[in-house]
Protein backbone atom coordinates (compact mmCIF):
# COMPACT_ATOMS: atom_id res chain seq x y z
CA UNK A 1 0.00 0.00 0.00
CA UNK A 2 1.26 3.42 -0.60
CA UNK A 3 0.60 6.85 1.03
CA UNK A 4 -1.50 8.02 -1.87
CA UNK A 5 -3.84 4.69 -1.48
CA UNK A 6 -3.92 4.61 2.47
CA UNK A 7 -4.84 8.57 2.25
CA UNK A 8 -7.47 7.44 -0.31
CA UNK A 9 -8.74 4.77 2.20
CA UNK A 10 -8.97 6.59 4.98
CA UNK A 11 -11.08 9.07 3.69
CA UNK A 12 -13.64 7.08 1.91
CA UNK A 13 -14.05 4.41 4.54
CA UNK A 14 -14.61 6.54 7.42
CA UNK A 15 -17.13 8.67 5.19
CA UNK A 16 -18.72 5.63 4.54
CA UNK A 17 -18.83 4.65 7.95
CA UNK A 18 -20.73 7.97 8.77
CA UNK A 19 -18.37 9.80 10.16
CA UNK A 20 -18.97 13.35 8.89
CA UNK A 21 -16.20 15.02 6.77
CA UNK A 22 -15.15 17.46 9.42
CA UNK A 23 -14.41 15.09 11.83
CA UNK A 24 -12.43 12.72 9.31
CA UNK A 25 -10.41 15.51 8.20
CA UNK A 26 -9.54 16.12 12.27
CA UNK A 27 -8.76 12.36 12.65
CA UNK A 28 -6.38 12.69 9.18
CA UNK A 29 -4.41 15.56 11.07
CA UNK A 30 -4.32 13.51 14.07
CA UNK A 31 -3.24 10.01 11.96
CA UNK A 32 -0.23 12.52 10.49
CA UNK A 33 0.71 14.50 13.27
CA UNK A 34 0.85 10.67 15.79
CA UNK A 35 3.29 9.14 12.47
CA UNK A 36 5.20 11.82 10.82
CA UNK A 37 5.18 14.96 13.80
CA UNK A 38 3.20 17.05 11.55
CA UNK A 39 0.56 16.91 8.44
CA UNK A 40 3.04 19.07 6.37
CA UNK A 41 5.90 16.39 6.90
CA UNK A 42 3.38 13.30 5.56
CA UNK A 43 2.68 15.62 2.66
CA UNK A 44 6.12 15.92 1.34
CA UNK A 45 6.71 12.18 1.15
CA UNK A 46 6.29 11.07 -2.30
CA UNK A 47 2.74 9.79 -2.69
CA UNK A 48 3.42 6.32 -4.44
CA UNK A 49 6.41 5.14 -1.95
CA UNK A 50 5.47 1.77 0.43
CA UNK A 51 3.33 2.72 2.97
CA UNK A 52 5.47 1.67 6.57
CA UNK A 53 3.74 -0.76 8.81
CA UNK A 54 0.66 -0.80 6.46
CA UNK A 55 -0.62 -3.69 8.47
CA UNK A 56 -0.30 -1.35 11.73
CA UNK A 57 -2.18 1.44 9.67
CA UNK A 58 -5.08 -0.38 8.32
CA UNK A 59 -5.94 -1.55 11.91
CA UNK A 60 -5.94 1.72 13.19
CA UNK A 61 -8.14 2.51 10.04
CA UNK A 62 -10.53 -0.06 11.16
CA UNK A 63 -10.84 0.74 14.47
CA UNK A 64 -11.65 3.95 13.51
CA UNK A 65 -14.06 2.76 10.80
CA UNK A 66 -15.61 0.93 13.93
CA UNK A 67 -16.03 4.53 15.80
CA UNK A 68 -13.77 4.12 18.76
CA UNK A 69 -12.23 7.04 19.59
CA UNK A 70 -8.69 8.61 19.09
CA UNK A 71 -7.66 8.80 22.63
CA UNK A 72 -8.32 4.64 23.01
CA UNK A 73 -6.22 4.05 19.96
CA UNK A 74 -3.50 6.30 20.93
CA UNK A 75 -4.00 5.41 24.76
CA UNK A 76 -3.87 8.55 26.03
CA UNK A 77 -5.13 12.27 26.35
CA UNK A 78 -3.76 16.01 26.63
CA UNK A 79 -5.50 17.52 29.84
CA UNK A 80 -4.84 20.73 31.51
CA UNK A 81 -0.61 20.26 30.67
CA UNK A 82 -0.57 16.83 31.19
CA UNK A 83 -0.07 13.74 29.16
CA UNK A 84 -2.89 10.64 30.88
CA UNK A 85 -3.20 7.35 29.91
CA UNK A 86 -6.85 6.78 29.12
CA UNK A 87 -9.27 3.48 28.33
CA UNK A 88 -12.74 2.26 28.31
CA UNK A 89 -12.51 2.36 32.25
CA UNK A 90 -13.56 5.68 32.65
CA UNK A 91 -14.64 9.07 30.27
CA UNK A 92 -12.44 10.52 28.06
CA UNK A 93 -11.47 14.27 29.64
CA UNK A 94 -12.92 16.91 27.08
CA UNK A 95 -11.90 20.51 26.10
CA UNK A 96 -14.24 21.85 28.30
CA UNK A 97 -13.87 19.74 31.38
CA UNK A 98 -10.70 22.14 31.73
CA UNK A 99 -12.65 25.24 31.71
CA UNK A 100 -14.21 23.33 34.97
CA UNK A 101 -10.88 23.24 36.64
CA UNK A 102 -10.32 26.74 35.99
CA UNK A 103 -13.15 27.34 37.75
CA UNK A 104 -12.12 25.79 40.45
CA UNK A 105 -8.68 26.90 40.62
CA UNK A 106 -9.59 30.81 40.01
CA UNK A 107 -11.29 30.25 43.89
CA UNK A 108 -8.55 27.99 45.76
CA UNK A 109 -7.01 29.86 48.25
CA UNK A 110 -3.29 29.10 48.45
CA UNK A 111 -2.22 26.34 50.25
CA UNK A 112 -6.02 24.92 50.95
CA UNK A 113 -7.48 21.17 50.30
CA UNK A 114 -9.40 20.88 47.08
CA UNK A 115 -11.49 17.58 45.97
CA UNK A 116 -12.66 16.25 43.38
CA UNK A 117 -15.58 13.80 43.32
CA UNK A 118 -16.18 11.62 40.36
CA UNK A 119 -13.09 11.36 39.76
CA UNK A 120 -12.46 8.86 36.91
CA UNK A 121 -9.40 9.03 35.04
CA UNK A 122 -8.12 11.59 37.57
CA UNK A 123 -7.62 14.06 35.40
CA UNK A 124 -9.02 16.83 37.25
CA UNK A 125 -7.34 16.55 40.48
CA UNK A 126 -3.67 15.32 38.92
CA UNK A 127 -4.16 19.03 36.57
CA UNK A 128 -4.94 21.01 39.85
CA UNK A 129 -1.85 19.21 41.20
CA UNK A 130 0.44 20.27 38.29
CA UNK A 131 -1.01 23.93 38.61
CA UNK A 132 -1.01 24.20 42.12
CA UNK A 133 1.82 21.99 44.21
CA UNK A 134 0.64 23.85 46.99
CA UNK A 135 -3.00 22.20 47.60
CA UNK A 136 -3.43 19.41 49.46
CA UNK A 137 -5.59 17.58 46.56
CA UNK A 138 -7.92 14.17 46.72
CA UNK A 139 -9.60 12.65 43.95
CA UNK A 140 -12.74 10.55 45.41
CA UNK A 141 -14.23 7.87 42.33
CA UNK A 142 -16.87 5.13 43.36
CA UNK A 143 -15.64 2.87 40.32
CA UNK A 144 -12.72 0.10 41.44
CA UNK A 145 -11.39 0.15 37.31
CA UNK A 146 -11.45 4.07 37.13
CA UNK A 147 -9.69 4.18 40.54
CA UNK A 148 -6.75 2.42 39.32
CA UNK A 149 -6.68 4.01 36.16
CA UNK A 150 -6.40 7.12 38.42
CA UNK A 151 -3.87 5.86 40.58
CA UNK A 152 -1.76 4.74 37.56
CA UNK A 153 -1.90 8.26 36.49
CA UNK A 154 -0.90 9.57 39.84
CA UNK A 155 2.24 7.26 39.22
CA UNK A 156 3.01 8.16 35.64
CA UNK A 157 3.06 12.05 36.19
CA UNK A 158 4.78 11.89 39.60
CA UNK A 159 1.75 13.83 41.26
CA UNK A 160 1.15 13.45 44.94
CA UNK A 161 -2.93 13.17 44.64
CA UNK A 162 -4.50 10.73 46.93
CA UNK A 163 -7.34 8.46 45.12
CA UNK A 164 -9.92 6.81 47.28
CA UNK A 165 -12.80 4.49 46.48
CA UNK A 166 -16.08 6.91 47.54
CA UNK A 167 -19.52 6.59 46.62
CA UNK A 168 -21.77 9.61 46.09
CA UNK A 169 -24.76 7.40 47.07
CA UNK A 170 -23.67 6.95 50.68
CA UNK A 171 -24.35 8.73 53.60
CA UNK A 172 -22.31 12.01 53.60
CA UNK A 173 -18.86 11.69 55.81
CA UNK A 174 -17.95 14.19 57.63
CA UNK A 175 -14.01 15.64 57.25
CA UNK A 176 -12.21 17.36 60.90
CA UNK A 177 -10.41 19.48 57.96
CA UNK A 178 -13.30 20.78 55.40
CA UNK A 179 -11.73 21.39 51.74
CA UNK A 180 -11.96 24.51 50.55
CA UNK A 181 -13.09 23.62 46.75
CA UNK A 182 -15.25 20.54 45.82
CA UNK A 183 -15.17 20.00 41.62
CA UNK A 184 -17.29 17.78 39.78
CA UNK A 185 -17.64 16.76 36.82
CA UNK A 186 -20.55 13.87 37.38
CA UNK A 187 -22.94 11.47 35.08
CA UNK A 188 -25.23 13.55 33.76
CA UNK A 189 -26.52 12.60 30.57
CA UNK A 190 -30.31 11.57 30.74
CA UNK A 191 -30.85 7.53 29.39
CA UNK A 192 -33.14 8.65 26.62
CA UNK A 193 -30.25 11.27 25.01
CA UNK A 194 -29.13 9.99 21.98
CA UNK A 195 -25.05 9.82 21.80
CA UNK A 196 -22.71 9.06 19.65
CA UNK A 197 -21.64 5.72 18.78
CA UNK A 198 -17.97 6.55 19.54
CA UNK A 199 -19.09 7.27 23.35
CA UNK A 200 -21.85 5.59 23.68
CA UNK A 201 -20.19 2.39 22.65
CA UNK A 202 -16.82 2.71 24.25
CA UNK A 203 -16.94 4.67 27.75
CA UNK A 204 -18.39 3.71 30.68
CA UNK A 205 -22.30 4.10 30.96
CA UNK A 206 -21.86 4.31 35.06
CA UNK A 207 -20.22 7.81 34.75
CA UNK A 208 -21.93 8.78 31.50
CA UNK A 209 -25.94 8.84 32.26
CA UNK A 210 -28.10 9.49 35.73
CA UNK A 211 -31.00 7.73 36.89
CA UNK A 212 -33.73 7.79 34.43
CA UNK A 213 -36.53 9.35 37.37
CA UNK A 214 -33.95 12.21 37.78
CA UNK A 215 -31.30 13.66 35.46
CA UNK A 216 -29.85 15.92 38.67
CA UNK A 217 -30.00 12.82 41.26
CA UNK A 218 -26.15 13.13 41.72
CA UNK A 219 -25.98 17.01 41.95
CA UNK A 220 -28.81 16.68 44.55
CA UNK A 221 -26.11 14.23 46.53
CA UNK A 222 -23.45 16.57 45.73
CA UNK A 223 -25.11 19.15 47.70
CA UNK A 224 -25.86 17.22 50.74
CA UNK A 225 -21.91 16.18 51.00
CA UNK A 226 -20.79 19.66 50.19
CA UNK A 227 -22.52 20.39 53.07
CA UNK A 228 -20.63 18.50 55.25
CA UNK A 229 -17.46 18.42 53.38
CA UNK A 230 -16.98 21.93 52.80
CA UNK A 231 -15.47 24.70 54.25
CA UNK A 232 -17.49 27.96 55.34
CA UNK A 233 -16.95 30.05 52.41
CA UNK A 234 -15.67 27.27 50.35
CA UNK A 235 -16.45 26.82 46.69
CA UNK A 236 -18.67 24.05 44.41
CA UNK A 237 -17.62 23.64 41.15
CA UNK A 238 -19.72 21.63 38.99
CA UNK A 239 -19.74 20.40 35.34
CA UNK A 240 -23.32 20.22 33.38
CA UNK A 241 -25.48 19.10 30.96
CA UNK A 242 -25.76 22.49 29.02
CA UNK A 243 -29.41 21.78 28.98
CA UNK A 244 -29.86 21.42 33.13
CA UNK A 245 -27.05 24.36 34.44
CA UNK A 246 -29.69 26.37 35.56
CA UNK A 247 -31.70 23.72 37.38
CA UNK A 248 -28.43 22.04 38.56
CA UNK A 249 -28.33 26.00 40.24
CA UNK A 250 -31.85 26.31 41.48
CA UNK A 251 -30.86 23.40 43.87
CA UNK A 252 -28.69 26.12 46.07
CA UNK A 253 -31.31 28.22 47.31
CA UNK A 254 -30.87 27.67 50.74
CA UNK A 255 -27.17 27.82 52.69
CA UNK A 256 -25.79 29.26 50.02
CA UNK A 257 -24.59 32.37 47.86
CA UNK A 258 -26.46 33.32 44.67
CA UNK A 259 -24.76 30.45 42.01
CA UNK A 260 -23.06 31.44 38.94
CA UNK A 261 -23.53 29.93 35.56
CA UNK A 262 -19.99 30.45 33.62
CA UNK A 263 -20.22 29.33 29.70
CA UNK A 264 -18.00 27.04 27.80
CA UNK A 265 -15.86 27.76 24.98
CA UNK A 266 -18.85 27.00 22.74
CA UNK A 267 -20.56 29.52 24.65
CA UNK A 268 -23.14 26.77 26.29
CA UNK A 269 -24.17 26.63 30.03
CA UNK A 270 -22.05 24.28 31.32
CA UNK A 271 -20.50 25.34 35.05
CA UNK A 272 -22.15 26.02 38.40
CA UNK A 273 -19.96 27.76 40.51
CA UNK A 274 -21.31 28.21 44.24
CA UNK A 275 -20.02 29.47 47.35
CA UNK A 276 -21.46 28.48 50.54
CA UNK A 277 -23.22 31.22 52.88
Amino acid sequence: MTYSAFQQAFFLDLQHAGIPSEEVRALWARWTEWKHGNRLAYSLVDPQSPLPSPKAAQSVLDRLKNHEPWAHIRGQVDFGGLTLKIDSRALIPRPETEEVLQAALEVLPQGRRLLDWCSGSGCIALAAKHARPDAEVQGWEWSDEALALARLNSVLTKLDVLFSLADLNDSPIEDSNSFSVIVSNPPYIHPSEVLDPSVVDFEPHAALYSPTSDVLHFYRRLKLWAEVQLAQDGYLVLECHGNHARATAALFSTGWKAPEILLDFCGKERIVRVQRA
